[in-house]
């Protein structure tokens, strides 16, 4: 088990070692990943969006989060 401390300031504790935060319309989603690949490949997806697609969805920003050593 991983402690994360999420955007929102949250601590939780995850199997998981890698999370991915979007902040769509003023709130935080946040994803975990088992590996590194998974949480790049969100990252990447997230990159490669056209600005009308990061309009629709109220995108604001994206961040990669690790856990706690």
């Amino acid at each position: 088990m991983n402690t994360f401390t999420l955007a929102t300031g949250r601590k939780v504790e995850k199997e998981a070692t890698h999370c991915v935060a979007v902040k769509c319309n003023g709130r935080w989603n946040h994803q975990f990943f088992k590996s590194f690949k998974g949480a790049n490949n969100e990252l990447r997806r997230l990159r490669s969006y056209r600005e009308d697609t990061i309009a629709y969805y109220g995108i604001k920003s994206f961040k990669l989060i690790k856990p706690e050593v």
